[in-house]
């Protein structure tokens, strides 16, 4: 049994002397700043010669089609109506004021 403690007391000196070496460290060496340069060709900086074509984009993901069930809860858009004007938007006067 004496041979158990005299090995945990060394194990707890051991870890004691590791625990204040690192505050030593902590407390007493200061890292310092650099400056850093990256530096970036100017081909990187420059926006590409040839504008975006917007009639060839891929295809968005994660579109989930829309079900064409005829008992659909969305309402439909009546463009046939005289009353609506030329972008298919019709106001209606409730009367009450």
């Amino acid at each position: 049994m004496p041979t158990l403690i005299r090995f945990l007391i060394v194990l707890i000196v051991l870890g004691g002397l590791g625990f204040a070496g690192m505050i030593a460290l902590t407390m007493m060496v200061d890292p310092g700043e650099k400056d850093i340069t990256i530096k970036i060709p100017t081909r990187e900086l420059v926006a590409p010669s040839t504008p975006l074509d917007v009639n060839n984009l891929p295809a968005p993901v994660n579109v989930v089609p829309k079900a064409s069930s005829a008992a659909s809860s969305d309402p439909t858009i009546d463009t046939n109506d005289p009353e609506s004007s030329e972008s298919g938007v019709k106001t209606v006067d409730t009367g009450a004021e």
